[in-house]
Formats: structure tokens, C-alpha cells, sequence
């Protein structure tokens, strides 16, 4: 099957039941998506002019957008001396590709096709040759789509860690939910949650697999011990609180 090489936007599969985006209405959680999308086709980097945006989308809706949290709305309006008013969609960069990242991977890209290719990663001896990918239910064209970019202080992380290594014994978890973390890649989710919830508190599961999400998506490279790798992000607990506090917005992460 031939490549799509259609630009595409990234959302956790979950994202529709997060707190800020579920009481949306049907006007507005679309006027998101699409103001997401277009930003993404025109490397804006989440920030849209105020007055092309109420030119395409209900002011309404955009204003619901910038009341759905008291501190951390979907979206809100900056003043800039060359831009002007600006819509700014909020951890845009968390999610989709920004115009440096587009440049860091096309320069990476250029570099590689001087040497002749993508260089092959160096594997050690005991690296199995397959194993679960980061994000086990994308496609191969949206991994193709992922730039291998330094995005956060959680990138770069060893792939091994006696941390990780021992299974869970928690019997608390439905089947529903952990066919759902297996899909995401996290064959053993109870062990991922006692890693995150001495640093976030008592987690929904479903939380849980958001935040490992995040992690594994910021790796450079596939993540072949999800667990393992989850373990070592934990030894970084402030960019851990980060993610559950500033981009998921977990009620009760304090």
C-alpha cells in the first residue's frame, strides 16, 4: 500500500473523555479539531489571528473554548506586536508538530540522504530484535509522521531498569481497560501504574495510560521495554507532575 503522505493531526484516543474537552458541545469540539487541524496545514504552531478564526468558526463556540477550565482553558487570546490578537491553543506543541520540528526533521532528513540513508541503529546483544512498539495501535505511516526530535528532558532515557523489570500483582483492573493499555503498548499495566502513582496519587487506569502515552511518544526511537523505559521517565518526577498537571489536567494531582 503506497505511503499517505497527507499531513496528519495526533490525539490520544482517549482525548475525547478528557475534563476539559467531554461537556463540550458538538459546535465546539469541532471548531477544536479543525482549528488544530488548520493550524497544523499552516505551521502556525496553535496560534490562529483572531479575525481570521472568527471568520470560520462561531464565536460562541470559541469562546466556550476559552471557559472549559478556570486557569487552563483549551484556548485563549494573546496580544503580540507583529502578530497582533491571536488565538493560542493551548499544549498545541505537546501534540502536534511544530514548524521546528518540521525543520528539525527535515534537516535530519537531508543529512541522512548525504550519508546515503537513514543511519541503522547499533543494537546490543541482549536487545531483542522485536518487541512492543511505543504506541502499539499506530500505523506504520503515522510512526513514519513522529519526528525523532529532542522534545522534552524525558527523551534519551535507557531502555532498561531493574525498576521495571517485576510484574504487578494488582487484580483490580477490568479486562476492558487493560485490553485497552495492550493496545497502547503496556503489556502490564498495573506495574506502570505503581510506578506513576507514588509521584500523581491514586490514578484512574485509564489516566495512567495517558501519561505512559506521553512518555513512550516522546522517545527518540521505538520503545521496546515500555515498562522499563516508564521507569526511568519516574526517576524525572517534576516532568511526571508536568504531564499529569499542566497537559492531562488530572483533578486530584496536586
Amino acid at each position: 500500500m503506497p505511503r499517505d503522505n497527507r499531513l496528519f493531526m495526533t490525539f490520544p484516543n482517549s482525548f475525547w473523555r478528557h475534563m476539559k474537552i467531554r461537556p463540550l458541545s458538538d459546535n465546539a469540539f469541532r471548531t477544536f479539531v479543525e482549528m488544530n487541524g488548520y493550524s497544523r496545514e499552516e505551521n502556525l504552531d496553535g496560534r490562529i489571528p483572531v479575525a481570521f478564526a472568527r471568520s470560520q468558526w462561531r464565536k460562541k463556540s470559541l469562546d466556550e473554548l476559552m471557559r472549559n477550565h478556570p486557569t487552563r482553558p483549551t484556548l485563549s487570546i494573546q496580544s503580540d506586536d507583529t502578530e497582533g490578537d491571536v488565538y493560542v491553543l493551548w499544549n498545541y506543541a505537546e501534540h502536534q508538530q511544530t514548524a521546528a520540528d518540521i525543520a528539525a526533521t527535515s534537516q535530519t532528513n537531508s543529512r541522512n540522504g548525504a550519508k546515503g540513508g537513514r543511519p541503522r541503529k547499533k543494537r546490543t546483544e541482549s536487545e531483542p530484535v522485536t518487541g512492543s512498539l511505543a504506541n502499539g495501535n499506530q500505523s506504520q505511516e503515522s510512526r513514519v509522521q513522529s519526528p525523532e526530535i529532542d522534545l522534552t528532558d524525558v527523551t534519551d532515557l535507557p531502555e532498561s531498569s531493574h525498576l521495571g523489570d517485576r510484574a504487578s500483582s494488582r487484580t483490580d483492573l477490568s479486562e476492558e481497560v487493560v485490553s485497552e493499555a495492550k493496545r497502547a503498548g503496556l503489556n502490564d499495566l498495573g506495574a506502570v501504574l505503581d510506578l506513576l502513582e507514588p509521584i500523581t496519587g491514586e490514578l484512574n487506569p485509564r489516566h495512567g495510560i495517558e501519561i505512559a502515552q506521553i512518555i513512550l511518544r516522546r522517545a527518540r526511537t521505538p520503545v521496546l521495554q515500555p515498562t522499563a523505559y516508564i521507569a526511568r521517565a519516574c526517576e524525572k518526577r517534576e516532568e511526571i507532575r508536568h504531564i499529569a498537571i499542566e497537559i492531562l489536567d488530572i483533578p486530584g494531582v496536586a
